[in-house]
């Protein structure tokens, strides 16, 4: 499957994408709803993967042993104090929660990368936690990317250098109407597009299909893809990116705009 929407997802918790099974250290790509207030406990998984949330909403806190971590006023990413979506990522080894400190639902996709003894005898056990906002005021426009159309405003989040593990990328980005990320695929990649706000058309290994606010799409090793705004109005996605260990990821061009291709 390439392509879900969150309202067919479990509220109360399991896969995104039922038996998905990863190349990659990639280990657990699960959602659930985060109800008013509530608290979730979530157990450690020793020093054996790197997990990080990106929420849909918030501010949320995070909590491990003694220490407490809530979004700050930079977390709004609409302009609004302590709104907006963002994301977390928890400290490697510890037992912790995850509250949703608003009076709405919002989603939260859990995300977790396994780590080798290398990566896991370079961690110290501390409860260091690092949290951020998908801010629209921190992306910079340039040309369409990968032979798209139009324009794109994008920005890296965290990157590789951010990760204890082989997760690469957390990206934000935003289409104008009438642009596109061009066709291409990548070796030694796996990712996902989660989709904020507006509506577009994915292509995945030839097919096209209609996504909008809630839609989340898989793009594995190899597999082309793009996706393309028909407008009217912008199109904001984040992206998740995990690499393979010990290979050099790469991005292959296939020289398509997309915005001739129509829904299969």
């Amino acid at each position: 499957m390439k392509h879900v929407h969150i309202a067919e997802l479990n509220r109360e918790g399991g896969p995104v994408f039922a038996g998905q099974r990863f190349e990659t250290p990639w280990s657990v790509f699960d959602y659930c709803a985060l109800e008013p207030g509530e608290v979730r406990s979530i157990a450690g998984e020793g020093e054996r993967c790197e997990q990080g949330y990106v929420l849909l909403g918030g501010p949320a806190e995070l909590a491990v042993e003694s220490f407490r971590k809530e979004s700050d006023e930079s977390w709004g990413s609409r302009g609004t104090s302590g709104e907006g979506p963002g994301f977390i990522i928890a400290p490697i080894a510890y037992d912790h929660e995850l509250g949703n400190l608003t009076e709405r639902v919002f989603g939260v996709f859990d995300v977790r990368v396994a780590m080798d003894r290398g990566q896991m005898g370079k961690v110290e056990r501390d409860t260091f936690v690092r949290t951020g906002s998908f801010a629209q005021a921190e992306l910079k426009w340039r040309d369409a990317i990968h032979g798209g159309c139009g324009r794109i405003a994008t920005r890296h989040v965290l990157k590789p250098e951010d990760f204890r593990s082989t997760w690469t990328f957390l990206d934000h980005a935003i289409l104008s109407e009438g642009g596109s990320v061009g066709y291409h695929y990548h070796d030694a990649l796996e990712e996902s597009f989660v989709i904020l706000q507006g509506e577009g058309l994915m292509t995945i290994d030839d097919e096209t299909f209609a996504v909008g606010q809630g839609s989340v799409t898989w793009q594995g090793i190899g597999q082309g893809h793009g996706i393309y705004n028909p407008g009217p109005k912008e199109l904001e996605f984040v992206r998740i990116a995990v690499a393979q260990r010990d290979e050099e990821y790469t991005t292959i061009d296939l020289h398509d705009d997309l915005s001739s291709r129509e829904p299969t």
